[in-house]
């Protein structure tokens, strides 16, 4: 079956632009025209392109998926699949890496954001003002690194392991559910070692509350949490420890 341009950016969800720039680069060789000029593309061809979109949306650099479109063409479908999973590793641990330092610049962005509240009402900006002094040291020298691996860490004794175990598959999902239980905190304060989170009581918010307490103390051991029930209010506990602070801030945000 033949296909137009137009057709074939519907089907692999490309714009037809994207498909002339791989044309250009010699990503995809050019496809034969018709009697008419028009570029015409066959099964093969849209096959091979689908391939393409779904390793580039992986974040696979287009250098790589280069390599992949050659082995593609020539080699076993198990070969083909080894070398992606070795490309898609590289990606997981960048992605891992950058995780850990968006949680560690997201609690500097809510403690500048709390600083600068405290802002006078009148008066020049100048020496010492919170404009120019509410900014952290460097993140560089400051982030927490939250390893996101199932492979064995060696602490001193009684140190707890600022470690997560959760597949980094699941990691969207899971911050997902904390942000949307989160939002639903009518007051935060903050607890020695950590934040307190006020709730009007449910049943339904209470099972999720105590679900997802449980399933991240499960993979992160370092957290502590502390669910307590009165007559229409829950409060959730969230303690770790002091180099987790960061994180506490990230994933549950400050007294407000």
């Amino acid at each position: 079956m033949s296909y137009r341009i137009a057709e074939v950016a519907e089907l692999v969800g490309v714009p037809a632009t994207t498909l002339r720039y791989y044309e250009d680069i010699g990503l995809v060789e050019q496809p034969a025209r018709g009697g008419n000029g028009y570029r015409s593309y066959e099964d093969a061809d849209l096959a091979r392109l689908r391939f393409i979109t779904a390793t580039k949306n992986l974040g696979i650099p287009l250098t790589d998926v280069a390599e992949l479109v050659k082995a593609y063409d020539v080699e076993d479908c198990s070969s083909v699949a080894h070398q992606v999973v070795e490309m898609v590793a590289v990606r997981l641990a960048e992605t891992q890496t950058r995780i850990g330092e968006l949680v560690a610049l997201a609690a500097q962005l809510q403690g500048v954001s709390a600083r600068l509240a405290d802002a006078p009402t009148s008066g020049p900006c100048g020496e010492g003002c919170p404009c120019a002094t509410a900014a952290p040291a460097p993140l560089a020298d400051r982030r927490t690194f939250v390893p996101l691996t199932r492979a064995p860490l060696v602490a001193a004794p009684d140190v707890p392991v600022l470690a997560c175990s959760l597949d980094a598959g699941s990691v969207p999902g899971r911050i997902s559910d904390w942000r949307a239980l989160v939002a639903r905190a009518v007051r935060r304060e903050p607890i020695t070692g950590g934040m307190a989170l006020q709730f009007v009581a449910s049943p339904e918010l209470i099972a999720e509350a105590v679900r997802l307490a449980a399933a991240e103390q499960d993979c992160c051991t370092f957290f502590t949490f502390t669910v307590q029930m009165t007559t229409g209010q829950v409060r959730l506990e969230v303690r770790a420890p002091e180099d987790a602070a960061d994180i506490v801030a990230a994933m549950f945000g400050t007294a407000g």
